[in-house]
């Protein structure tokens, strides 16, 4: 069976994430991925796993390219039939509901569909088209919208000044590790407000969190505990990682990145300072990471308005031979951000 997933535009991991948790995928169109599962349920169970999925259609087979051989899949009320990959048309909507003579036909605002709000809210028969190749998929699946708000917003304990990553985005960090799950350690040593923990106890791994901060690291179990999640949660330094840990599978972090609100004058004395807590760190890793383990880390690039500063050289000289860097140059930036993140894929040698 073939399939579509549709992700968010504005999540720059996807392509990377996609890549790591559906290999065999295709980008058919920008942020339209096509790929080929046994079924609906182990289709939809590898999607909602992912960070940037927002949904799934499944190809209907038999379409002729007739509007009566599309009319002839709308079991519902509503319908809504979207030009796949181009804007959003009334044309080929209003000709099906013609030639039913009933239905409520939604017109999508964009070639992405409906929203999985008015999916939710309505009971949609939801199609993509492609004329020229005569193909027509159903959407199956969308993300639980809900739930995402929830750990974005309502969480017991957050701190903007902290920073916080998106929940949508530190899952698909976590995506960026190829392993099982199952019986594999997860570590974050900058763990905040526990956002990657909280996803990574989510897919199914055993995870642990470090923070320098006795607060920091207090609001981590309560988040964890509000979603009734659990973890192992220490009070530490993160170079200091391999005091208390060995032996695991992965390390996916954002890093302290330095005080928010900085001057662009102030950039060439920050640097120096966070370069060497992420070589410390990063030292320090390779006692508590397995062989091949992986480390999936943020680095700041800074641009005092004269000079970039890609904190990410490090590794080039200082660790070549501790990591092989598997994956470099993901770029992920919040809207109106001085600070750019660099998403890094270490793997221990």
């Amino acid at each position: 069976m073939r399939f579509i997933l549709f992700v968010g535009a504005n999540n720059s991991l996807a392509p990377a994430e996609v890549s790591v948790q559906i290999p065999s995928s295709v980008e058919i169109l920008p942020s339209v991925f096509l790929f080929d599962e046994k079924d609906s349920d182990l289709a939809i169970n590898k999607v909602s796993r992912l960070g940037c999925g927002l949904k799934l259609a499944v190809e209907v087979p038999g379409y002729s390219g007739e509007t009566t051989s599309l009319a002839d899949l709308i079991k519902h009320k509503n319908f809504s039939i979207t030009q796949l990959g181009k804007a959003a048309s009334a044309g080929v909507g209003q000709a099906i509901k013609n030639e039913m003579g009933k239905g409520r036909f939604i017109l999508a605002k964009d070639s992405f569909g409906l929203s999985p709000i008015i999916l939710k809210k309505h009971t949609v028969d939801e199609f993509f088209v492609d004329t020229e190749k005569r193909e027509v998929w159903q959407t199956i699946w969308f993300h639980d919208f809900r739930h995402w708000i929830e750990k974005d917003r309502h969480m017991p304990f957050a701190d903007a000044r902290a920073g916080m990553l998106p929940p949508k985005i530190a899952r698909s960090m976590v995506n960026l590790v190829p392993f099982s799950t199952e019986k594999r350690t997860l570590i974050d040593p900058f763990c905040g407000s526990g956002r990657i923990l909280i996803e990574a106890a989510e897919l199914g791994f055993n995870v642990a969190g470090v923070d320098i901060s006795e607060k920091q690291a207090r609001e981590t179990e309560l988040n964890l505990k509000s979603l009734d999640l659990g973890g192992r949660i220490e009070v530490l330094d993160a170079t200091h990682l391999s005091t208390r840990f060995s032996e695991v599978d992965a390390i996916v972090t954002e890093p302290f990145l330095g005080k928010p609100n900085y001057r662009p004058d102030q950039v060439r004395y920050i640097v120096p300072g966070l370069e060497k807590l992420y070589l410390g760190a990063l030292k320090d890793w390779t006692k508590v990471l397995k062989i091949g383990g992986l480390v999936v880390m943020v680095f700041p690039i800074l641009n005092d308005g004269k000079k970039v500063y890609k904190t990410s050289h490090i590794i080039d000289e200082k660790l070549k031979l501790s990591y092989n860097p598997l994956k470099r140059d993901i770029i992920y930036s919040r809207p109106g951000a001085d600070t750019k993140r660099e998403i890094v894929i270490l793997q221990k040698i």
